[in-house]
Protein backbone atom coordinates (compact mmCIF):
# COMPACT_ATOMS: atom_id res chain seq x y z
CA UNK A 1 0.00 0.00 0.00
CA UNK A 2 1.37 3.04 -1.09
CA UNK A 3 -0.11 6.68 -1.31
CA UNK A 4 1.11 9.45 -3.95
CA UNK A 5 -0.38 12.99 -2.85
CA UNK A 6 -2.01 14.70 -6.49
CA UNK A 7 -3.44 17.89 -5.50
CA UNK A 8 -1.64 19.28 -2.48
CA UNK A 9 -3.92 20.89 0.35
CA UNK A 10 -4.10 24.39 -0.96
CA UNK A 11 -4.69 25.65 2.85
CA UNK A 12 -2.99 24.40 6.10
CA UNK A 13 -3.65 27.13 8.77
CA UNK A 14 -6.44 25.35 11.38
CA UNK A 15 -7.83 28.18 12.87
CA UNK A 16 -7.67 32.34 12.08
CA UNK A 17 -6.40 34.74 13.43
CA UNK A 18 -9.62 36.63 14.12
CA UNK A 19 -10.94 33.27 16.27
CA UNK A 20 -7.21 32.87 17.73
CA UNK A 21 -7.55 36.48 19.05
CA UNK A 22 -11.42 36.27 19.90
CA UNK A 23 -11.06 32.54 21.58
CA UNK A 24 -7.72 33.78 23.44
CA UNK A 25 -8.45 37.56 24.84
CA UNK A 26 -6.00 39.57 22.57
CA UNK A 27 -6.52 42.97 21.55
CA UNK A 28 -6.05 43.94 17.58
CA UNK A 29 -2.76 44.47 16.38
CA UNK A 30 -1.08 43.37 19.60
CA UNK A 31 0.37 41.09 18.76
CA UNK A 32 0.75 41.98 15.19
CA UNK A 33 -1.30 39.88 12.45
CA UNK A 34 2.46 38.25 11.04
CA UNK A 35 3.35 37.23 14.26
CA UNK A 36 -0.01 35.36 15.19
CA UNK A 37 -0.17 34.37 11.96
CA UNK A 38 3.33 32.82 12.81
CA UNK A 39 1.81 30.79 15.65
CA UNK A 40 -1.08 29.84 13.58
CA UNK A 41 1.01 28.01 10.83
CA UNK A 42 3.08 26.91 13.63
CA UNK A 43 0.53 25.38 16.07
CA UNK A 44 -1.24 24.14 12.91
CA UNK A 45 2.13 22.14 11.61
CA UNK A 46 2.26 20.45 14.97
CA UNK A 47 -1.13 19.64 15.20
CA UNK A 48 -0.74 17.55 11.62
CA UNK A 49 2.49 15.93 12.54
CA UNK A 50 1.12 15.35 16.07
CA UNK A 51 -1.71 13.69 14.18
CA UNK A 52 -0.14 11.83 11.52
CA UNK A 53 -2.55 13.04 9.32
CA UNK A 54 -2.92 16.32 6.36
CA UNK A 55 -6.46 18.13 7.56
CA UNK A 56 -7.21 20.14 4.47
CA UNK A 57 -8.69 18.50 1.55
CA UNK A 58 -5.76 16.51 -0.73
CA UNK A 59 -6.48 14.38 -3.97
CA UNK A 60 -4.41 11.35 -3.41
CA UNK A 61 -3.56 8.15 -5.16
CA UNK A 62 -3.26 4.91 -3.16
CA UNK A 63 -2.37 1.70 -4.31
CA UNK A 64 -3.22 -1.16 -2.68
CA UNK A 65 -1.97 -5.20 -3.70
CA UNK A 66 -4.25 -7.95 -3.54
CA UNK A 67 -3.19 -11.45 -2.20
CA UNK A 68 -6.08 -13.28 -3.99
CA UNK A 69 -5.73 -16.16 -1.45
CA UNK A 70 -6.94 -14.18 1.26
CA UNK A 71 -9.89 -12.99 0.04
CA UNK A 72 -13.37 -13.57 0.92
CA UNK A 73 -16.78 -12.77 0.03
CA UNK A 74 -17.14 -10.78 3.30
CA UNK A 75 -14.34 -8.51 3.27
CA UNK A 76 -15.26 -5.64 4.57
CA UNK A 77 -12.86 -3.62 1.61
CA UNK A 78 -9.70 -1.44 1.52
CA UNK A 79 -8.95 0.94 4.25
CA UNK A 80 -8.29 3.88 2.81
CA UNK A 81 -5.22 6.13 4.33
CA UNK A 82 -7.22 9.09 4.31
CA UNK A 83 -10.42 10.63 5.74
CA UNK A 84 -12.46 12.36 5.73
CA UNK A 85 -13.46 10.86 1.82
CA UNK A 86 -14.59 13.31 -0.13
CA UNK A 87 -15.43 11.85 -3.59
CA UNK A 88 -13.63 8.97 -5.52
CA UNK A 89 -11.99 9.93 -9.07
CA UNK A 90 -11.63 6.55 -9.99
CA UNK A 91 -10.71 3.13 -9.42
CA UNK A 92 -8.49 0.81 -11.67
CA UNK A 93 -7.65 -2.83 -11.42
CA UNK A 94 -4.66 -4.39 -13.31
CA UNK A 95 -4.93 -0.73 -15.31
CA UNK A 96 -8.57 -0.93 -16.11
CA UNK A 97 -11.16 1.36 -14.78
CA UNK A 98 -14.03 0.58 -13.33
CA UNK A 99 -17.65 2.29 -13.22
CA UNK A 100 -18.47 3.88 -10.78
CA UNK A 101 -21.90 1.55 -9.80
CA UNK A 102 -18.55 -1.47 -9.22
CA UNK A 103 -17.54 -0.18 -6.20
CA UNK A 104 -19.05 2.02 -3.26
CA UNK A 105 -17.27 3.92 0.20
CA UNK A 106 -18.09 2.25 3.50
CA UNK A 107 -18.17 4.27 6.73
CA UNK A 108 -17.78 2.94 10.03
CA UNK A 109 -18.10 5.40 12.34
CA UNK A 110 -15.55 5.80 14.93
CA UNK A 111 -15.66 8.97 17.55
CA UNK A 112 -14.81 11.23 16.76
CA UNK A 113 -13.22 10.14 13.07
CA UNK A 114 -14.59 7.44 11.09
CA UNK A 115 -13.10 4.68 9.00
CA UNK A 116 -13.46 4.77 4.98
CA UNK A 117 -13.58 1.39 3.20
CA UNK A 118 -14.09 1.02 0.00
CA UNK A 119 -15.87 -2.16 -1.07
CA UNK A 120 -16.40 -3.56 -4.34
CA UNK A 121 -19.99 -4.45 -5.35
CA UNK A 122 -22.13 -6.38 -7.38
CA UNK A 123 -26.08 -5.66 -7.67
CA UNK A 124 -25.83 -3.99 -4.57
CA UNK A 125 -23.83 -6.71 -2.34
CA UNK A 126 -20.27 -6.10 -1.25
CA UNK A 127 -18.04 -9.44 -3.21
CA UNK A 128 -14.17 -10.12 -2.80
CA UNK A 129 -11.84 -7.99 -5.11
CA UNK A 130 -10.25 -9.28 -8.04
CA UNK A 131 -7.35 -8.66 -9.63
CA UNK A 132 -3.67 -8.40 -8.49
CA UNK A 133 -3.17 -4.66 -8.31
CA UNK A 134 -6.01 -1.66 -7.17
CA UNK A 135 -5.05 1.78 -7.86
CA UNK A 136 -7.49 4.56 -6.19
CA UNK A 137 -7.53 8.07 -6.54
CA UNK A 138 -9.83 10.16 -4.11
CA UNK A 139 -10.07 13.52 -2.73
CA UNK A 140 -10.20 13.47 1.39
CA UNK A 141 -9.63 16.07 4.35
CA UNK A 142 -11.70 18.91 5.67
CA UNK A 143 -12.63 22.57 4.97
CA UNK A 144 -10.43 24.54 7.01
CA UNK A 145 -11.39 27.50 8.95
CA UNK A 146 -11.00 30.53 6.66
CA UNK A 147 -11.87 28.50 3.66
CA UNK A 148 -14.86 28.72 0.95
CA UNK A 149 -17.17 26.39 -0.69
CA UNK A 150 -17.48 28.88 -3.73
CA UNK A 151 -19.99 30.22 -6.01
CA UNK A 152 -20.89 27.79 -6.98
CA UNK A 153 -20.12 25.23 -4.67
CA UNK A 154 -17.24 23.18 -5.50
CA UNK A 155 -16.59 20.85 -2.82
CA UNK A 156 -19.37 18.71 -0.47
CA UNK A 157 -15.85 18.26 2.11
CA UNK A 158 -16.88 18.60 6.26
CA UNK A 159 -16.22 21.46 7.83
CA UNK A 160 -12.97 21.23 10.46
CA UNK A 161 -14.51 19.51 13.69
CA UNK A 162 -14.60 22.71 16.22
CA UNK A 163 -12.37 20.61 18.73
CA UNK A 164 -9.57 20.67 16.41
CA UNK A 165 -9.79 24.19 16.01
CA UNK A 166 -10.04 24.66 20.04
CA UNK A 167 -6.99 23.09 20.22
CA UNK A 168 -4.63 24.75 17.77
CA UNK A 169 -6.15 27.61 19.17
CA UNK A 170 -4.95 26.58 22.53
CA UNK A 171 -1.09 25.84 21.09
CA UNK A 172 -1.76 29.21 19.97
CA UNK A 173 -2.12 30.52 23.51
CA UNK A 174 0.48 28.16 24.77
CA UNK A 175 3.21 29.92 22.51
CA UNK A 176 1.71 33.52 23.12
CA UNK A 177 1.94 32.54 26.91
CA UNK A 178 5.91 31.65 26.55
CA UNK A 179 6.41 34.77 24.42
CA UNK A 180 6.44 36.98 27.61
CA UNK A 181 8.42 35.24 29.98
CA UNK A 182 11.54 33.09 30.50
CA UNK A 183 10.96 29.47 29.97
CA UNK A 184 13.65 28.77 32.22
CA UNK A 185 11.30 30.26 35.11
CA UNK A 186 8.98 27.68 36.56
CA UNK A 187 7.57 29.85 39.40
CA UNK A 188 8.37 32.96 40.80
CA UNK A 189 7.68 35.10 43.92
CA UNK A 190 6.94 39.08 43.68
CA UNK A 191 6.57 39.94 47.05
CA UNK A 192 3.49 41.42 48.56
CA UNK A 193 1.80 40.86 45.11
CA UNK A 194 2.05 36.84 45.12
CA UNK A 195 3.65 33.96 43.83
CA UNK A 196 3.26 32.15 40.04
CA UNK A 197 3.84 28.94 38.54
CA UNK A 198 3.63 27.99 35.10
CA UNK A 199 3.05 25.00 33.60
CA UNK A 200 5.96 22.75 32.45
CA UNK A 201 5.92 20.17 29.61
CA UNK A 202 6.75 16.91 30.61
CA UNK A 203 8.96 14.31 29.30
CA UNK A 204 6.15 12.26 28.64
CA UNK A 205 4.11 15.38 27.08
CA UNK A 206 4.11 15.71 23.26
CA UNK A 207 2.57 18.72 22.94
CA UNK A 208 2.96 22.24 25.52
CA UNK A 209 -1.29 22.40 26.00
CA UNK A 210 -2.50 19.10 27.93
CA UNK A 211 -5.83 20.06 26.94
CA UNK A 212 -5.12 20.26 22.74
CA UNK A 213 -3.11 17.16 23.28
CA UNK A 214 -5.79 15.46 24.52
CA UNK A 215 -8.13 16.41 21.89
CA UNK A 216 -6.18 15.97 19.15
CA UNK A 217 -4.81 12.53 20.21
CA UNK A 218 -8.80 11.52 19.36
CA UNK A 219 -7.51 12.46 15.49
CA UNK A 220 -4.13 10.63 15.63
CA UNK A 221 -3.55 8.14 13.06
CA UNK A 222 -2.02 4.88 14.19
CA UNK A 223 1.27 4.22 12.52
CA UNK A 224 2.12 0.68 11.63
CA UNK A 225 5.68 -0.31 11.43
Amino acid sequence: MSVTVITPAKARGLTTAAAARADLGLPDGSPADEQIGRWIAQASATAASFCRRTFGRETVREWFEIDWRRCREDDEGLLLSRAPVVRIVSVKVDGLTLAPSAYEVAEQPAHPVSLFYLRSVHDGEPRAWGGRGITVEYEAGWLLPGEDRGDPVTTTAPDLPADVERAVIQLVGASVSASGRDMMVKSEDVEGVGSFSYYVQGASAALPHPEAEATLAQYRRMAFA
